[in-house]
């Protein structure tokens, strides 16, 4: 049991890292959109890469994001069960729900982008709209959610495991 403890924390220190890291693009987004009314306002120019830049950052906030707001339980979640369960009960209902459609759902979206990722970033895809660089970045992010969100769900299993197997425990 304290293996899969000491798991489940080292993931989670390695999403809480990364999570923390990536929430100052915050700024960059509000930045991104603050100037592009203005950019294109007054001196009618450049709005389009602040856009897309500005889109790219909205992007690694959202993408980055989920696995940090299900490690803190923050994600939307329809509470009106869940809430009141013990521990033990939580525990299965993670479990199962990893397990069973979270897990599936990621190994399609992973077997779909690899090869879309790949060629996305050899030929180094712009956004089609602008001919900007970096479109390909939105196919590396959708990978880097899902080994993200995968990790968490192995925390998630790990602890569940632990919770299930004793019942006298109420970390979750």
């Amino acid at each position: 049991m304290a293996a899969l403890d000491r798991l489940a924390d080292a993931i989670e220190t390695l999403i809480d890292a990364i999570g923390r890291a990536v929430s100052w693009l915050v700024l960059a987004v509000v930045f991104l959109l603050f100037v592009q009314n203005p950019l294109r306002q007054f001196l009618r120019a450049g709005h389009f890469l602040a856009n897309d830049m500005g889109q790219l950052a909205h992007a690694t906030i959202f993408m980055i994001g989920a696995a940090y707001a299900w490690r803190w339980n923050s994600q939307v979640r329809v509470d009106i069960f869940y809430q009141r369960m013990q521990p033990r009960m939580r525990a299965i209902v993670n479990l199962v729900g990893t397990v069973a459609l979270l897990l599936p759902w990621l190994a399609l979206v992973i077997w779909d982008s690899v090869p879309l990722a790949k060629l996305s970033v050899r030929i180094r895809e712009r956004f089609p709209e602008t001919g900007s660089p970096g479109s390909f970045m939105f196919r590396v992010l959708l990978l880097a959610f899902c080994t993200l969100m995968l990790l968490q769900a192995i925390a998630v299993i790990a602890r569940a495991i632990v919770v299930i197997r004793d019942s006298s425990r109420s970390k979750t």
